[in-house]
């Protein structure tokens, strides 16, 4: 038990190449942008909208279902089980995904109907299949990441997808394809992380038993039963999510919305560096709660202190040089942008300091995250309705900001309460204003750079004094303990799994 109580910060670290995915996100989208132009962009964030929420939908909570069972079922039963579970996951979220890819074919033309832009159509209609698919591989990724298996999960998902849909896009924009032949290239891509998934799958389970146990799954019905309780805070959850898109779209051109699509997009640099600690954090609970209360307490207050600290330099970089980083990214100079930018950063700074809420969809029942989710909705929905018309880009920003806050937040209340303790240190605070005042500075010096130097050495040189100044500052509020860890981690790099 005790690497799974005590060695988090070696597996964050085995995790890290999945943040490759969004160190390429801003060339992703760059690709995207070219290869579909500005409306097909605005396009492509809408129908995204539309897929996200039949990803959360369709997912039924089966991969939270099969990262909760699998360290119970190893600890109770035997490993040989395992492989049921994973089918019965795979053969729920299957059956649901088909079918709301079929909903989504049937809705297709009144959707594009209703928003009076028949060339939505395509994008609805090739597009159908991406949630199934993403699903699919979620529950074999869920199954790996409840084992250890990290590095090679993380090498596929945050290097090898991307760099290979960036190089698809580029040829599609520099051959000048069709949006039908750019988005069919979107598709294969999702088959292919599938299929190299699949894999790594391959190596540590039978595929065919898995197969086996999906035609007949033995644990669907606690697999229905766990979707179900998470059904109504899926619903409520997919209702705001991109409920911000939507109602810009409403007041705003496309391009407008592409916009602020593209903040949002590089904004999730932050969850995005969090993510690195949600598989560690959901095995540590899968393992820990109820068994070990102590250690799962003591497990998450690191591993809080841990993702402030790695949150710090694209916190930096997003303030100090967002505005520059949103060029590169349109093609096109945004300079209003980078207050809903500051915005949404906050946000997503707050929400994502927030790992000890992950103890809710894991382990408390579906009414709690369905309670948060309907307060979170009418927040964001209120603050919207009320803002957007007036503030435009800039009230879409506050009120994702607050419904993310809330969220996140709101479910460490609840987490805290059942556990027994206090989910934030003082410690907190050293780094945290460290890093805010640095941000600020770095923005200054931009500012100030951009009027005798263009642009690009501008931002090149507030970007890298701002992340010199920044490593400095957090060796002073590192304690001995962490700068060891740190040491030993870029010293000896893990092996194996």
């Amino acid at each position: 038990m005790s690497t799974v109580r005590a060695d988090e910060g070696r597996r964050v670290f085995r995790n890290v190449a999945s943040f490759g995915a969004f160190v390429i996100t801003p060339l992703q989208m760059l690709m995207l942008s070219r290869a579909l132009g500005p409306s097909g962009y605005g396009h492509w964030w809408w129908t995204f909208g539309v897929l996200e929420a039949a990803t959360i939908l369709g997912s039924f909570g089966s991969d939270l279902f099969i990262r909760r069972e699998m360290p119970r079922i190893a600890r109770e039963k035997s490993a040989d089980e395992l492989p049921a579970v994973v089918g019965s996951g795979l053969a729920v979220v299957g059956v649901l995904g088909v079918v709301l890819a079929l909903l989504q074919l049937g809705l297709a033309s009144p959707l594009a109907s209703a928003q009076k832009d028949p060339e939505l159509l395509p994008f609805l209609l090739l597009l159908a299949c991406q949630p199934v698919l993403w699903n699919l591989t979620g529950i074999l990724v869920a199954a790996l990441q409840s084992i250890n298996v990290l590095g090679p999960v993380a090498a596929i998902r945050g290097i090898v997808t991307p760099v290979v849909q960036v190089g698809l896009l580029y040829i599609a924009w520099r051959c000048e394809l069709s949006t039908t032949s750019t988005l069919l290239l979107l598709v294969a891509v999702s088959v292919l992380a599938f299929l190299m998934i699949t894999g790594v799958y391959a190596r540590h389970f039978s595929v065919l038993r898995t197969l086996k146990e999906a035609i007949r799954p033995r644990y669907a019905r606690q697999a229905m039963k766990w979707g179900f309780a998470m059904l109504a805070p899926s619903l409520l959850f997919t209702a705001g999510g991109k409920l911000d898109l939507y109602v810009l779209g409403a007041y705003q051109i496309s391009s407008m919305v592409g916009v602020y699509a593209a903040c949002l997009a590089i904004a999730a640099m932050l969850p995005a560096t969090r993510a690195l600690f949600d598989p560690v954090v959901l095995t540590q609970i899968g393992a820990l709660h109820g068994v070990e209360n102590h250690e799962l307490r003591a497990s998450l207050a690191r591993m809080t202190r841990m993702c402030l600290i790695a949150m710090t330099p694209p916190l930096v970089i997003l303030i100090a040089i967002g505005q520059p980083l949103l060029h590169g990214l349109l093609g096109r100079p945004v300079p209003f942008a980078i207050t809903p930018l500051a915005i949404l950063c906050v946000g997503q700074l707050v929400g994502s300091l927030a790992i000890a809420g992950l103890l809710i969809p894991m382990m408390m029942a579906g009414r709690v995250l369905a309670l948060i989710a309907g307060v979170t909705l009418a927040i964001k929905f209120g603050l919207l309705l009320l803002l957007v018309p007036r503030y435009g880009l800039v009230g879409a920003a506050i009120a994702t900001a607050a419904g993310t806050i809330v969220a996140q937040q709101g479910q460490v209340i609840f987490a805290a309460q059942r556990l027994g303790y206090r989910p934030y240190a003082a410690s907190l605070l050293p780094p945290l204003f460290v890093t805010s005042m640095i941000a600020v500075g770095g923005r200054v010096l931009f500012v100030g750079l951009d009027g005798y130097l263009s642009e690009l050495p501008a931002a090149a040189i507030a970007g890298a004094a701002s992340l010199a100044v920044l490593a400095g500052a957090l060796g002073l509020v590192l304690d001995s303990s962490e700068r060891a860890a740190f040491r030993r981690l870029f010293r000896l790099a893990p092996r194996g799994r």
